[in-house]
Parts: C-alpha cells; sequence; structure tokens
C-alpha cells in the first residue's frame, strides 16, 4: 500500500502544532494557579478581639517608594477569633516580577477604628524574602481613643539608627499628636460619596488659625487599608512629612532630609529629584490648605 507523503506532511504539522499548543496551554494554566503567602498574627497586648475584628492583609509591590504601593492581594478575615491568627493569602504568581520589592501590611479593624497594626512594610517573595511569616502588631488604638499607655511611638516605631534631624522632628510631631484634642479640628471629604467606595479625607488641625497638623487620605474601595500622609508644621511652616512613600524633612522651605518608606536615607538620589520632591510637597500642601481657605 502506497500512502503519498504530501498527504502526510500536514497531518504531521497538525500534530507539531497541536502538542505546541498543549505545552502552551499548560504552562499558562499552570501560571494562573495561584500561589500563598502564608503564616501567623499576633500581639503582645492580653486584649481579646470581640466578634466584629476584621483582619486586613495586603501584599503590595513597594519597588518604587515614591509613590503609593500598588495593591497586588488581599485577604480579609471576618470574625478572625483570638491570637495567634493563622491565614493564606492567595496571589498570582505570574504578577509577582523577581526585580521587585513586595510587602505585607496588616491591620485588626473593630468596627471603623484600627486597633492594631504592622507597625513596618515586612519584604516577603523575592530577594530572598521568606513567603511564610510571623506578623507581630503594635496597638494603635481600642474604641477609637489612642489608649494612655500606648503613644504613636508604637504604632510607627524609630527604626535603628535613624537620623537626629528626623528623631527630634518625629519626636516633636508625637508632642503634638498628643495635644491634637486641644486644637481647632476641621474636616473635608474631597469627591462624590459612592456605594463601597471612600472618598479622599482631608484633617486639619489649627492654632490661632496656623495650621498645626494636616493628614490627607487617599480615596480606597471600602474595607481596604487607605494610604494617609501627615504633615506637620511648627508656626505654621512646614518641617516633617510621614507617608508611606518615606519621610521628608524641611529646614524652612529645603527639603534637607529625604528618607525612604522605611525611614532610612535615600544616599542615591539625584539633587534634581530632591528638588521635585521638595516642589512636590509644598504643591500637595498649598493645594489642601487652599481647600480650607488656609494660605
Amino acid at each position: 500500500m502506497r500512502v503519498s507523503i504530501a498527504r502526510l506532511v500536514p497531518v504531521a504539522l497538525s500534530s507539531a502544532l497541536l502538542a505546541v499548543l498543549a505545552i502552551a496551554c499548560a504552562q499558562s494554566a499552570a501560571k494562573r494557579v495561584p500561589a500563598n503567602l502564608a503564616g501567623t498574627i499576633t500581639y503582645r497586648e492580653r486584649i481579646a478581639l470581640p466578634p466584629s475584628a476584621r483582619v486586613e492583609v495586603q501584599l503590595v509591590d513597594a519597588t518604587d517608594e515614591n509613590v503609593t504601593a500598588p495593591l497586588v492581594a488581599e485577604r480579609l478575615i471576618d470574625e478572625p477569633g483570638q491570637v495567634p491568627i493563622a491565614f493564606s493569602l492567595s496571589y498570582d504568581p505570574a504578577s509577582i516580577q523577581s526585580s521587585h520589592s513586595y510587602a505585607l501590611r496588616v491591620r485588626i479593624r473593630v468596627d471603623e477604628d484600627v486597633w492594631f497594626a504592622s507597625p513596618f512594610d515586612l519584604r516577603v517573595l523575592t530577594a530572598g524574602n521568606p513567603t511564610q511569616v510571623e506578623v507581630q502588631l503594635e496597638r494603635v488604638s481600642a474604641g477609637g481613643a489612642v489608649t494612655p499607655s500606648v503613644s504613636s511611638r508604637n504604632a510607627d516605631p524609630d527604626p535603628p539608627n535613624l537620623d537626629p534631624r528626623a528623631k527630634s522632628a518625629r519626636d516633636e510631631a508625637r508632642a503634638i499628636d498628643a495635644r491634637l484634642d486641644r486644637l481647632d479640628m476641621r474636616e473635608i471629604t474631597d469627591g462624590p460619596e459612592r456605594a463601597g467606595f471612600e472618598p479622599r479625607r482631608l484633617r486639619l488641625w489649627l492654632r490661632d488659625d496656623a495650621p498645626v497638623k494636616l493628614t490627607v487620605t487617599e480615596a480606597s474601595q471600602a474595607g481596604r487599608i487607605a494610604a494617609t500622609s501627615s504633615y506637620y508644621f511648627r508656626d505654621g511652616r512646614l518641617f516633617w512629612v510621614r507617608a508611606t512613600s518615606g519621610g521628608y524633612f524641611f529646614e524652612g522651605d529645603a527639603l534637607t532630609l529625604w528618607l525612604d518608606g522605611r525611614l532610612k536615607p535615600v544616599l542615591d538620589a539625584r539633587p534634581e529629584d530632591a528638588q521635585r520632591n521638595e516642589v512636590r510637597v509644598h504643591g500637595e500642601v498649598r493645594s489642601a490648605l487652599a481647600s480650607f481657605g488656609v494660605e
């Protein structure tokens, strides 16, 4: 029996093409299988969580510390019980780039108040960082009021070897935070109210019509952790900014110290980058103060 080679070639090519497509589909399906970042959450205080507690676990891309870290994955745990709380956060491994830095952020809310929070971004996944972690939270508040025994130092503690200028500024900022209840506070909601969405919020504390502290909480989806930047003023002039992206210390109107999100000096910053940040921060402050009719 004779078989035409011309008839065999298309069959062979079709078989090879099908094999290649099958391999590609298998690889694509493998990429879509979620990976898991797991661990436990705890805190030192002997405080029981009520049934209304919610744990918020976020995986963010923290590569560029000059912008708000993009959200990669999130897990919300309602009625988590008591610590230690085990968690498993699923994420798409295809979205992870080996050259990027990733961080874990954890909070425990009770109703609308944050009771506990991770003091620093915990690096995970890339650059040899773990996929199994233990997160120890710091107490922030209970029942909506900052507890007298826990200062804002514990909510955002100083890292080792902090620049003395930043330490002095942070100590002054904590002193301001401790007496906010004595100041005139104004609040503005910036943006339309939409279901399932929290608008941008600005708060300003004043003494004799001069700004003392300004906070800007960015718009976010309801239930997600929104980025907040805090601006502190001395005699009406900006001297310290604490944001997710870093810390900025001003002398006069000049930015003299630029720190990253972990409050480490940005050593490789070019002068033009520092100048750009100085202009950007002053622009943000002027715009926010103008919303309150304050120059």
